[in-house]
């Protein structure tokens, strides 16, 4: 099959060359030959151009594409609108080191879309966006300890590292001073009396949570405890940040505290909210983010640039009606039940969870387990880890082939060699 090298035309067998040579060549220049913990696969894949619901790697091969941005292309990769519309705006300009329009609509769609979203600052990722929001925490309260659950992801600034290990005892990872264990900490999940005990000491600025559960609905939390989370932090005069960085606009058009009917006082942004570009936010009350007009400095030579305000506005101008989300959900609902009849056709103990249009696929055995996202790749799938984000573009024949590749591809698991 022909593939496309640096713009020239290739055979497969130079192709498939060429993917091994891109790795050595990686090695040399990358920590890990990678740019990201989730992108070290063994072996390693490169892609060469990716449109709608599938990517081809530089050897040509074709693959259903689960991973979609790690979240961020609900309407699929290279979605005409979106790409025109970074088309358009290259040519007018990719950074005017000054505010523009498309800063202002942006803000005012996603002001329009998030119940808790009465204003909005831009930064240039979901990571940075946490680091902000916890500032802005901190300012308006006075207090300095923050509270997060564990497991729970907020990216990989400092303030959102500390973890319980297995004796249950704050730690952080390499690189962190211990000293922000005592600034940070961290609660069991869904454990309403030791938040509580935490947020009776009234030195509490934020608590931070995904609203889905840890690691995107991985593990689910109950929504009575964020809702009582939620009013024992107004009690105690502490700020809650929901972190939608994964749901927001992708559950519905307002993200997962729609569905809940649960508004947080700020909410951390990132992904499906700008297209596929990169891009976060902090969105929250009208007080609190007008602490960053008069007393805390926020600057970022990206923040808000036209690319990705252009790929955001048409994204969520797209999005607003709900429809792509309900047809990703009704797409997700559809591949969990062919999944879940494929564990039990073939007597592999294990289950997918879904959440809107993410599934989760765990195999109780943790050796199978660890191999099948490299076999589901091998059999034409690309998941995230095990996890899968479906979009509104994913069809029936996607569906076809995505089942009968699961359905092979658990068996490779648990059976090696």
């Amino acid at each position: 099959m022909p593939g496309i090298l640096d713009g020239v035309s290739v055979t497969e067998d130079v192709t498939t060359r060429a993917g091994s040579d891109l790795a050595d060549r990686a090695r040399r220049v990358l920590p890990g030959g990678a740019t990201h913990a989730a992108r070290a696969y063994d072996p390693p894949i490169y892609v060469n151009r990716a449109v709608g619901s599938r990517k081809w790697l530089v050897d040509g091969t074709e693959l259903i594409d689960y991973t979609m941005g790690h979240g961020a292309l609900i309407l699929g990769h290279a979605h005409p609108a979106v790409v025109e519309a970074i088309r358009e705006q290259a040519a007018r300009g990719t950074h005017y080191g000054a505010a523009s329009p498309l800063e202002v609509e942006w803000a005012e769609l996603i002001t329009s879309m998030v119940p808790s979203a009465e204003k909005v600052r831009f930064t240039q990722s979901g990571t940075e966006a946490a680091m902000l929001a916890l500032r802005v925490a901190r300012a308006a309260t006075g207090r300095d300890r923050v509270v997060k659950l564990q497991e729970h992801f907020h990216g990989w600034s400092d303030v959102v590292s500390p973890f319980l290990d297995a004796t249950g005892r704050v730690r952080t990872p390499p690189g962190v001073p211990s000293a922000l264990g005592t600034l940070t900490t961290v609660v069991p999940a869904g454990d309403m009396p030791a938040l509580t005990a935490e947020l009776d000491r009234r030195d509490v600025a934020a608590v931070i949570l995904e609203v889905s559960g840890a690691h995107y609905g991985r593990i689910p939390i109950d929504a009575a405890f964020i809702s009582a989370a939620r009013a024992a932090c107004a009690a105690t005069g502490t700020v809650v940040v929901f972190d939608e960085v994964v749901t927001g606009f992708r559950v519905a058009p307002g993200g997962l505290q729609a569905v809940l009917g649960i508004t947080p006082d700020m909410t951390i942004l990132g992904k499906v909210m700008s297209g596929g570009l990169p891009a976060g936010a902090v969105a929250g009350r009208a007080d609190l983010l007008e602490l960053l007009a008069t007393t805390i400095e926020h600057p970022g030579t990206f923040n808000a640039n036209p690319l990705s305000a252009a790929a955001g506005i048409a994204t969520l101008r797209i999005i607003a009606d709900g429809v792509p989300q309900r047809t990703a959900d009704a797409y997700a609902s559809s591949l969990d039940r062919e999944w879940t009849s494929a564990l039990s056709a073939a007597g592999i103990g294990g289950q997918v969870r879904r959440l809107s249009s993410i599934l989760h696929v765990k195999l109780d055995d943790p050796a199978a387990h660890a191999r099948l996202a490299n076999a589901m790749r091998a059999e034409g799938v690309d998941p995230l880890h095990t996890s899968a984000f479906c979009s509104a573009v994913h069809t029936i024949a996607d569906l076809e082939q995505s089942s009968a590749a699961f359905a092979r591809a658990i068996v490779r698991a648990s059976n090696p060699g």
